[in-house]
């Protein structure tokens, strides 16, 4: 499988090429390529191969830079059963499911590094391949391929939806729900609700927000998943104002988080990312749509410090940064609001998140103006 590229590639390509006082069409010659194939590179168009990377590296005296920007895409131990299970979907083995649980764990370690948008070529394989196994298998082993698919759905609705494709989030959100409630279980079921209450946060929807998260929460699965829900109700409340039941819900979601520490086995495999610093963060978060920055700014400083490091640079994160630089510029401390905003900066182009690099961008230039 081709490698999966990290999103700065362009940027840095570009960067290099001019401090080397190379045109491009004088680098094409140098690399064995032509003028606009590099440009597409540059432009996030096309991927490098392993052996461009490697040249321009040569070239361009990178010692190893941009081939280091190139990882290798999660690879199956055997695919040579995946591949005999596409062709006969009514064969497939629960060691083919295993195959296919450890390959999604793969892809969701590497979202959290590079972002959804590289990883979006090589998901569409797996969802194509659980879809079908969806579709054509019957029998005893359907509930393990029903369940196991509604993972992967749920995972592609969350690359497409940080990717700022709603539509398709929503559609792969509604696949979930439906094989989730077939596999009877209740952590995907409340998962793709919350999720669906998600996309409605990004279009600050706050009815579908506040009901979906609600209906989450309903739901008899693990602390962890309703803890989830539970703290993005509490922000559908903040968004009109209602301050109360914005702090009884996060007060509810605590508890549940506590509850959740106290049997860790319990909760289902896709909330890895779901901790106490994350909750400091959701509170940060109502805290700024309340009005209440001072409150804001300590627990967002507090929960974005306390991530592990593989979830630090994840494009999730970018959200609350752009609200505690707002914070800070509310409340006067316009430098250190600046320094927030470049952060969210280099991490849009890390994770090819456009979106955030926009809304950076847009901050930066507001502030400009108000100085």
């Amino acid at each position: 499988m081709p490698p999966i590229t990290d999103g700065r590639f362009g940027a840095e390509l570009r960067r290099l090429r001019m401090s080397a006082g190379l045109s491009l069409r004088q680098l094409a010659p140098l690399v064995l390529s032509s003028r606009g194939h590099l440009h597409d590179l540059e432009t996030g168009r096309r991927r490098p191969t392993v052996e461009l990377a490697a040249r321009l590296d040569d070239v361009l005296d990178a010692s190893g830079f941009l081939s280091g920007m190139l990882h290798p895409s999660p690879a199956p131990r055997d695919p040579e059963r995946l591949a005999y299970a596409a062709r006969h979907p009514r064969r497939v083995d629960p060691a083919t499911l295993h195959i296919l649980a450890e390959l999604l764990a793969a892809h969701r370690r590497l979202e959290d590094t590079l972002g959804s948008t590289p990883l979006l070529p090589t998901i569409r394989t797996q969802l194509d391949l659980v879809t079908t196994l969806v579709v054509e298998v019957a029998g005893a082993l359907r509930p393990q391929v029903v369940d196991l698919a509604a993972q992967w759905a749920q995972f592609g609705g969350w690359l497409f939806a940080a990717g700022d494709r709603r539509r398709v989030a929503s559609r792969w959100y509604g696949t979930a729900l439906e094989w989730g409630t077939e596999a009877g279980n209740a952590d995907m079921i409340a998962t793709a609700l919350s999720m669906r209450g998600h996309l409605a946060w990004s279009e600050r929807r706050s009815g579908p927000l506040i009901g979906l998260s609600a209906a989450a929460v309903r739901q008899p699965a693990s602390p962890g998943v309703r803890a989830i829900a539970a703290q993005q109700q509490a922000r559908g409340h903040a968004l009109i104002g209602e301050a109360e039941a914005v702090t009884d819900l996060l007060d509810q979601a605590v508890e549940l988080n506590e509850a959740a520490s106290q049997a860790p086995d319990r909760e289902p495999p896709w909330i890895y990312f779901h901790s106490a610093a994350y909750l400091a963060m959701q509170r940060g978060l109502a805290y700024r749509l309340l009005g209440w920055d001072a409150q804001a700014i300590e627990h967002l400083r507090l929960g974005l410090a306390g991530l592990p490091a593989e979830s630090a640079g994840a494009a999730w994160t970018g959200p609350y940064l752009l609200r505690l630089a707002a914070a800070l510029a509310d409340t006067g401390d316009v430098g250190e609001a600046l320094g927030v905003y470049e952060r969210v900066q280099s991490l849009g182009h890390a994770t090819r998140t456009i979106s955030l690099v926009d809304q950076a961008e847009a901050a930066v230039c507001a502030l400009s103006a108000r100085r």
